[in-house]
């Protein structure tokens, strides 16, 4: 019987550079290692339909990770509730969906990756190793 797909959210403020990139890594990444799970992301002052920022698609393009048809989602463009685990970019964002949205924290990590919003390619290059590495934790966690 075929395992049923989960599903994960990566979480920043606009969408268009942090989760945007931890969607785009995880998912190539969870395929080529045959991963039943797959991300999504959204922004919690998004405006949905937005690319991702320039910077954001030149350094994961460096690493063979394609972002050019990415399109921004607001966190209500989803049901939060059909997530097995979210993972936010900062404390803020986690603090955001516990105390107003009401999610419980026991989903909900926080990932403490700055934004490289305004910043230059090689801040967004640091920005996407940072994702990167935590990808690739969140990867061996579903790997048992």
């Amino acid at each position: 019987m075929m395992q049923k797909v989960k599903y994960i959210a990566f979480v920043c403020t606009g969408n268009t550079c942090r989760s945007p990139m931890a969607e785009a890594i995880f998912n190539k990444e969870a395929e080529e290692r045959g991963i039943n799970v797959r991300a999504c992301s959204f922004g919690m002052a998004a405006v949905s339909g937005m690319p991702a920022s320039k910077h954001a698609v030149e350094v994961c393009s460096e690493i063979g990770v394609d972002l050019s048809g990415f399109r921004s989602h607001f966190i209500y463009d989803y049901d939060i509730s059909d997530f097995d685990k979210i993972y936010c970019m900062s404390d803020e964002h986690f603090q955001i969906l516990t105390q107003s949205v009401g999610l419980s924290g026991d989903n909900v990590e926080v990932l403490d990756i700055a934004d490289p919003y305004g910043g230059s390619v090689e801040i967004y290059r640091m920005c996407r190793d940072m994702i990167k590495l935590a990808v690739e934790e969140i990867l061996r966690s579903y790997e048992d």
